[in-house]
């Protein structure tokens, strides 16, 4: 496996395109010296760190997955780059924590990588997995500290982390393992057997019961950002397992019926909602983060106002909220859809993978997982666009928050582990 890595054409053309997040890496903080921007002493060593990270990671996978496509763990670490400067700009004291959540996470990848040669045990806890996302909830809301009008934070020896980024690999896992199994079924609207015709609407028991009470649990915790996760993932893993445009179109009511639900019961969902199609009513109150916000991304323009140029700062939770914000100010137009290009090739990469995974439950584990990036990512923008309410979500790889990185990059690892599983199959085929 040594000698096959070292060799390996996809960790050679891996090597070449972390040049990308590497150089940004470098350039950004180039720029931020010229823009006069002050930096505390203890973030010198931050590109340093990076470089060495993204380096120690790309040689664990010529090891662990010599054969898994090149540009996943590129484009990656490309983003985590993006967020990595925009989050030391926008928070410098964030700085060293969003470097050290970087390197914990790419360990966590290559951990992941190498346990998730024999993911396919995950199928059989797909239930447990479920349940277990239930307690953690259940356990949030007893226990949880509540920002910005959601219970969402758990706080373990010390340890602050963020229960609902655990809640969606448990539901990927979920998603999976069902799907792999009733798909078959659930694509067709009828089921003979032993001379009879059933229907096949008792096979969406189980999925129907979990989303159920886990959406009840979120509502609970007023979480409606993962709500409108969980619902759209669930929605679009099932449409991509079956074929059939009636779950888009069941997954969509629910989350009518949900959102105009959480207007009527939680203040702060009435309170977004409001502010989102009317943000000056208050323009120096509860409007003045989706003013500025707004203001930010016009002034951009093209080409943006040049890093550590902006006033991008003076927007509250904006490297967390609102990091796209900052990139379209700082950046421009190029900057932003830049981003948006790298998140759809993202979604890209992990479809191909889920073709080149050997079995289903590996298909739909690298399907739901890029589904999750992609709508993560476009609930986000969305958001800090207008285009939508904004929902208190992270940007996937981009926003400061440990527990959404770490979470993130051991799905990623875990994919990469399906592609090596699947490339290994397929050769072991040929011979």
């Amino acid at each position: 496996m040594v000698i096959r890595g070292i060799v390996a054409r996809q960790r050679n053309i891996e090597l070449f395109l972390l040049a990308g997040s590497v150089g940004f890496v470098l350039l950004g903080w180039m720029a931020l010296e010229e823009a006069a921007f002050t930096l505390p002493p203890e973030t010198d060593g931050i590109v340093l760190q990076f470089v060495i990270t993204a380096l120690a990671g790309h040689l664990a996978l010529r090891w662990c997955c010599p054969d898994a496509p090149a540009q996943l763990y590129a484009i990656v670490m490309m983003l985590a780059a993006i967020g990595l400067i925009f989050v030391t700009r926008l928070s410098p004291d964030l700085g060293v924590n969003q470097a050290n959540w970087i390197s914990l996470g790419t360990v966590l990848l290559v951990a992941s990588a190498i346990a998730g040669r024999r993911y396919e045990l995950l199928r059989q806890y797909k239930y447990t997995a479920a349940v277990l996302a239930l307690i953690l909830l259940i356990v949030t809301g007893l226990m949880g500290t509540t920002q910005g009008g959601a219970r969402l934070w758990l706080t373990v020896g010390g340890l602050t982390f963020q229960s609902t980024e655990i809640i969606k690999a448990a539901l990927i896992v979920f998603l999976a393992g069902y799907l792999a199994q009733e798909a078959s079924v659930l694509s067709m609207p009828k089921v003979r057997f032993g001379g009879r015709t059933y229907s096949s609407l008792p096979y969406l028991l189980p999925l129907a019961g979990v989303l159920g009470a886990l959406l009840l649990a979120l509502g609970m915790l007023r979480d409606l950002g993962t709500v409108a996760i969980l619902l759209l993932l669930a929605m679009a893993a099932t449409y991509v397992a079956t074929g059939l445009f009636r779950y888009i179109g069941v997954g969509m009511a629910l989350l009518g019926v949900t959102g105009l639900a959480g207007y009527q019961l939680f203040w702060h969902a009435q309170t977004r909602i409001d502010i989102w199609l009317n943000p000056q009513s208050d323009p120096t109150g509860l409007g003045y983060q989706t003013l500025q916000s707004t203001y930010a991304i016009q002034a951009g323009g093209v080409t943006g106002e040049g890093l550590g140029m902006g006033h991008s700062d003076l927007i509250p939770a904006a490297q967390t909220d609102y990091i796209f914000t900052a990139i379209a100010e700082e950046l421009g137009l190029i900057g932003a859809l830049s981003v948006v290009l790298l998140f759809g090739l993202l979604v890209m990469v992990g479809m191909r993978i889920a073709l080149m995974a050997h079995d289903a439950f590996g298909r739909m584990l690298a399907t739901s997982t890029a589904l999750l990036f992609g709508i993560q990512a476009l609930i986000i923008i969305g958001g800090n666009l207008r285009v939508i309410p904004t929902t208190g979500i992270t940007l996937p790889f981009v926003s400061f928050g440990g527990s959404s990185l770490v979470i993130n990059m051991m799905l990623v690892g875990l994919m990469l582990a399906i592609a090596q599983r699947g490339r290994s199959h397929a050769q072991d085929a040929q011979d």
